[in-house]
């Protein structure tokens, strides 16, 4: 494993200040404390906090598209199989995911009406994800002649349970619920694709 970058320690302290405390709270003084860097190797990397908040959410999703494919639904054949198989992974992973909460639903919250760069890289984001997820339920649907649903829209769907039990599960106090959300909404599918 490669040592991490002044770069990479930047990406990674805005990462864990945003998701504890939200963007605007989060001070670039507060960045480099934390990842233990110069402060001109802030604005070295990045023109300004914008841009920072900007890379850390595409790190954000990209390590965790990393830790989901890697999953076994991957070798599956099977589309509804492999469907299902993906919300179990899903549910296994969702702790190492999101325990520490979203960044990309937290911020997207405190930024929409403020920060238009950044929203509009999270909505891109999102859009990522919610189509590497419809490719998976597509062919499950197509497999079994299921109507009046897309893929699209269960993939829209599935962030916004996550989102929701995310939340839920830190308001409560109750981690549990997070993969309970996951759970439920597999039994979900599995109803529809009967």
């Amino acid at each position: 494993m490669d040592k991490p970058t002044a770069r990479d320690k930047v990406i990674q302290a805005a990462m864990d200040l945003m998701r504890n405390r939200g963007y605007a709270a989060t001070t670039v003084d507060d960045i480099v404390k934390q990842a233990g860097v110069a402060k001109g190797s802030v604005y070295h990397a990045f023109k300004s906090k914008e841009e920072l908040a900007i890379a850390s959410l595409s790190d954000f999703v990209a390590k965790g598209q990393k830790i989901l494919a890697d999953g076994p639904y991957m070798g599956m054949e099977d589309p509804v199989e492999r469907a299902l198989a993906f919300l179990r992974h899903i549910e296994d992973k969702s702790s190492q995911l999101w325990s520490h909460g979203c960044l990309l639903g937290s911020i997207a919250i405190e930024v929409a009406d403020s920060y238009p760069a950044v929203i509009r890289q999270i909505d891109k984001l999102f859009i990522r994800l919610e189509t590497g997820m419809a490719s998976i339920f597509a062919p499950a649907l197509e497999a079994r002649g299921v109507t009046g649903v897309t893929a699209q829209e269960l993939s829209v769907h599935l962030l916004a349970v996550i989102e929701g039990s995310i939340i839920a599960a830190k308001s409560h106090s109750r981690p549990q619920y997070l993969q309970d959300g996951i759970r439920l909404y597999r039994h979900y599918l599995e109803l529809l694709l009967k």
